[in-house]
């Protein structure tokens, strides 16, 4: 059976971009590194067909990918589907782990023998200042809009809108909104969240309270800590819309620290939909993290095969999962089905 660059990265025990950077002689592996994964490689007899192949193309078949915050749930989803569309498109990953301003430079400045590059949630002006002029290889920007680039984005607008439309619906008036501050380098959605929060507030004509609506660290505990100031106000909120299902957990915290009943006393809606949300019967909005993942590696192939001569925007819909934490069960709702054209028109543009 032939070897592939999966089994080279389980016997090496390293991930399969590690592999991937030994094959196209990167200097970002250590020589300790580099020597298990070419023994594995001669253990397994593994011939890297690939190589003669971009070699005949004039490509490496090597797609960089700029990621940060590696263990969060929605970037962890992300490449999931990015390494599932690379496999099948016969490209391999070279993998750049960014949590500082510093990093995404120097790695920026880095890249070298990749056929082109996938930017996940990080700032595009950073590559505009290190790319003075066009970069010299295709470029896709996943959950941020870049003019000029191709994009995939979530109708992060649409997902809040369905979220606090399906509270007004059931009755409730004071909902509150948890958000997370912007991490530098990092683009964050918020302001497109807030701005389908405070549409569907408006469209029922409930007044928007900014008192309700509150940044949080995201995570439990900072749920639960921003949850308990929110109850604390002389007229609390009977509902809640979190920016991750973490914050969402830690606002049921806060309530059954309180005696406080989910959903009779408080409704609480997560965001992403991550698998404890389904166990533990929270209402969310999934995002389409595995199809952007998807759909970036099909468009950025695209450009690189010259398919494509022209920036593609996609905007992928979001989907309100109602379980028994908002006090109803309706099945799965849309941001398409929620938002208005003329929101759906404003989610993602550059803030």
């Amino acid at each position: 059976m032939k070897m592939t660059i999966y089994d080279v990265a389980r016997v090496a025990g390293v991930g399969i971009g590690t592999v991937s950077r030994v094959l196209n002689r990167s200097p970002s592996v250590s020589e300790e590194t580099r020597r298990r994964v070419l023994e594995a490689m001669e253990k397994l007899s593994f011939q890297p067909d690939h190589v003669a192949r971009a070699l005949s193309r004039g490509r490496t078949q090597a797609i960089g990918v700029l990621v940060p915050f590696f263990t969060r749930y929605f970037f962890v989803e992300v490449l999931r589907g990015i390494e599932t569309a690379t496999a099948t498109n016969d490209y391999f990953l070279i993998i750049y782990n960014v949590e500082k301003k510093e990093e995404y430079i120097t790695h920026l400045d880095a890249l070298a023998g990749v056929d082109g590059l996938l930017v996940v949630s990080l700032n595009p002006r950073i590559l505009r200042r290190v790319y003075l002029e066009q970069p010299p290889f295709p470029v896709v920007f996943v959950d941020t809009y870049a003019r000029g680039f191709s994009c995939i984005e979530v109708d992060h607008r649409g997902g809040f809108h369905s979220a606090t439309g399906h509270l007004l619906g059931l009755g409730h008036k004071r909902i509150a909104l948890l958000d997370r501050p912007e991490d530098p380098p990092f683009r964050t959605p918020a302001r497109d969240r807030l701005a389908g929060y405070r549409q569907a507030l408006r469209e029922q004509g409930v007044a928007v309270c900014d008192e309700y609506a509150v940044m949080a660290k995201y995570s439990r505990e900072g749920g639960r800590d921003a949850m308990d100031a929110l109850l604390s106000l002389s007229e609390p909120p009977t509902a809640v819309v979190a920016a991750s299902d973490l914050q969402a957990i830690g606002a049921m915290d806060a309530a059954q620290e309180r005696g406080l009943r989910v959903p009779e006393d408080l409704a609480v809606v997560g965001y992403h939909d991550i698998e404890l949300a389904e166990y533990i019967g929270l209402t969310s909005v999934r995002l389409p993290t595995l199809e952007m993942g998807r759909r970036a590696v099909d468009v950025l192939v695209e450009a690189i095969e010259g398919r494509s001569q022209h920036p593609v925007r996609l905007r992928m819909p979001t989907e309100l999962i109602t379980r028994r934490t908002c006090g109803a069960s309706l099945g799965p709702i849309t941001s398409e089905a929620r938002s208005t054209g003329e929101g759906a028109e404003d989610t993602g543009r550059p803030t």
